[in-house]
This record gives C-alpha cells, structure tokens and sequence, in this order.
C-alpha cells in the first residue's frame, strides 16, 4: 500500500480550525515556549486542544493555571493499554482490509529493526486514538512540536484518517534541531515532510537541514517560524556593575550536549587567574550527578550552586540579576533562554552551533565562541566583567534584535496563518 505523500492544498481566507497540538510533556516547567505558543494560538482565535504523552510532574501543575491546562490535556497513556487497545480493534474492525495493508506499509518505513517495529506499532495505537479523539472533539489539524515521537504519531493519526476515513485530517510539525537529526534514519523526517502540509522550521539552518534530507520540489511547505517570547513579562533593564563574585547563569536541561562541564573548566580556569565567580545551574536532567561529581573534581563545587528546574518568574529573576547568562553547547536548536537573557539586558555568552548564530553575533548582539573552547569561553566571560563598555553595546544590540526576532505575537501570527490555510505553501 502506498503511504499518502500529497499534502492537502491550503485554505484561503480566515478560517477558524480547532487544532490538536501534540507534545511529550504537557504541561512542563521546562518548555514554557509550548505553553506560550498554545497561550497565543487561543489569543489569535486559533482553538487549541492539547494532546501529550507523559502526564506532567506534579511541579508543573502546582500552579492554578498549570493544573486548568492539565486539566484540558488528552494524555495519550490515560486509558491504559486496555483502553488503546479497544480503540485499535473499534478502528480497524471497520476497515480491516486496509487497515492491514497500512500497518504492513507503516512497518516496512522501518526496515528489519526490531525494536523499530515494536515503537512503530505502538505509536500506530497512540495515532489511532489521537484520530478518535479528534473526531470526538472537531479537530481537523493536528500539530507535533518536534519531529520524533510527537510527529510520528501525528503522522500515524493522518495516515489512518487517510487511509480508513474521509482523509480530512492534516497536520504539520516543528522541528528545532540537534535531536531530530541525530538519527535521520529513525526519525523518517524526510518521509513525515512529504505527508505533512507543512513543517515549521525554528530557524534557517534547522530548515536547510531539512532541505538536505528532501528533494526541492517540498522545500515551499518549510517555513522558518521562529520561537517567540513574551516582552511583557521580561523587564529591560541592564546594569552597569558586575557583582562580586561575579555571577553567572545558565540555564537548560542538564544533558551533555549543553556543555555545563566545559562552563564549570571555564569558572575553574578564571578563579585561578584571580576572578571570583559563582556558577548558578538552572534545570535538571540525566546529568546532574555527573556535573556535581565534574565540579568536585575541577574543585569549585563551593562555587557551583545547582537550582534545578524553577517556575518561568523565578527564572526571569534570576537571569536579570546575573552579570552574565552563559550556554556553551555543543549542539542546540536556538534556545529561549538565550532570548530571555537579552530581553532582561543580561549580556550573553554562547557557541557558534546550530540557529544560535542568527541571533547571537559575536560582538555585537553577544559574545560567540567556538564550541568545545574551554579557553575562549574563559576569555569572553573575564572581557564581559572587566568591560562596561562592552556590555552596554552588547546589551543594547541584543536587545533590538531579539525584538525584531522573537516577539511571541509576532511569530504564533504567523504560525496561526499556516494553521488557518491563509499563507500558501
């Protein structure tokens, strides 16, 4: 059976869509770009109907608002197998044939990988009562942020609807980078462009990633739609002093590929030239444990202060009141707290990786580094803290280019105009 590849053609003219919009976690203290987005989306009458497939921690709804989204999530693992597995014989009962002939076709995109296979199934179960909740609930879009887990069984959903309904239920995906494309082979993004009506891409090197992965003629449904943030709630406000001990901020999940060793070799390496420096860690993540035990070595825990993950205003505090935000990665997509820590005036301190470098301009918007530099990064931060000069001008540049870059309204108007059919492909 051949998989549908043809996109639909878009609407033209404002047309009010519920949309189903698929995510890992909702909600969750670490992504507040996902909540923002949903936030906007309903602002601009776009009706947004969340599907996740983890249930949040218990941090993320301690909050009213946090607990009122929860409480408006379709989590996919709610009904138990038992339940998914109802859904499945209730689909496939009406249409076995095919129903058949899809699954075989879905299985086969994997190869002869075993375990593939078992997580292409099941994301077919998870697809499958996705599709029944969208008929249940009016929703004609369904959307992924990111392009693995979230994207294939929104895929899986599309390609049901296609196959054993009226097909008149499209969806799109978001694609950051880094992640997506480490196992190109697995994450099929190439076969999830060619279904999809389009694909919103975080930044122009995460779209020619794609690009590279896809044959010309679908590269016009690729749209850069940058992620967004709220001015409102970031207060500019840039300070002409340094405290002492210097301090400086990140703030990520605490994974490998942000560098939080070589950042800690960085405050190593400017103590022993004479700067006092305190490094505060924000977020959690597999790698605590190991960064802990790295500080010990490096013999600076004293001056390493692990946070874990905190709510958006905490973390809003705490990057005005440093002297410096610091994120030395080694791959990324274009984080939001690079954004955030410009909108506040806190100069920043990052790599030449990824998007970063269409915001972050060494010198002028902040100061860039090459990944994996332990010696550069040390430099950047002591040139930050000796030069009030430097940081007013980086500062002030940051500041009108995240502006004009990452305005939250801005950017989901546009997203919703892609959702609603009103920009062609």
């Amino acid at each position: 059976m051949r998989l549908r590849t043809r996109a639909p053609r878009a609407r033209h003219g404002i047309a009010r869509v519920t949309v189903g919009y698929v995510v890992t976690h909702y909600p969750r203290l670490s992504q507040t770009f996902v909540a923002n987005e949903i936030a906007e989306l309903r602002r601009t009458g776009v009706d947004v109907v969340p599907f996740s497939m983890n249930a949040p921690a218990p941090s993320d709804v301690a909050e009213p608002a946090g607990a009122a989204e929860a409480a408006a999530t379709v989590y996919l693992k709610a009904p138990g197998a038992l339940g998914l597995a109802r859904t499945l014989l209730r689909t496939f009962g009406r249409h076995p044939v095919r129903a058949g002939r899809l699954t075989v076709a879905m299985v086969r995109t994997v190869g002869l990988d075993l375990r593939a296979m078992v997580w292409r199934v099941f994301h077919l179960v998870e697809g499958a009562y996705v599709r029944d909740e969208c008929r249940r609930r009016g929703v004609t879009h369904l959307h992924a942020q990111f392009g693995q887990s979230t994207a294939t069984i929104a895929w899986m959903a599309h390609e049901l609807d296609a196959a054993l309904g009226d097909g008149t239920l499209t969806w799109s995906f978001t694609i950051h980078g880094f992640q997506e494309f480490v196992d190109e082979s697995r994450s099929q993004l190439d076969r999830k462009a060619a279904s999809a009506t389009f694909v919103a891409c975080i930044s122009d090197f995460t779209r020619s990633q794609l690009m590279r992965l896809t044959p010309p003629e679908l590269w016009s449904r690729f749209h850069v739609v940058r992620v967004g943030i709220d001015f409102e709630q970031f207060t500019y406000a840039p300070r002409a002093t340094t405290h002492q001990p210097l301090t400086v901020l990140t703030v990520g999940r605490l994974s490998t590929e942000k560098g939080h060793n070589l950042l800690i070799d960085a405050v190593a390496a400017l103590r022993d030239a004479g700067t006092d420096v305190v490094l505060e860690l924000v977020g959690d993540g597999e790698h605590r444990r190991e960064i802990e035990a790295h500080a010990h070595t490096a013999g600076v825990a004293d001056r390493v202060i692990f946070h874990g993950e905190e709510p958006p205003a905490i973390v809003a505090k705490r990057l005005a009141d440093a002297d410096v935000f610091c994120l030395p990665s080694f791959a990324e997509g274009l984080p939001v707290s690079i954004m955030e820590a410009m909108a506040v005036g806190t100069p920043v301190v990052t790599t030449y990786v990824s998007g970063i470098p269409e915001l972050a301009v060494d010198r002028q918007t902040a100061m860039v580094v090459p990944a994996g530099n332990v010696e550069a990064l040390a430099h950047a931060l002591a040139e930050l803290a000796a030069s009030p000069d430097l940081r007013a001008h980086i500062t002030a540049q940051a500041l009108d280019k995240v502006r004009a870059q990452h305005d939250v309204h801005v950017n989901v108007a546009q997203f919703a105009a892609l959702l609603t059919g009103t920009t062609r492909r």
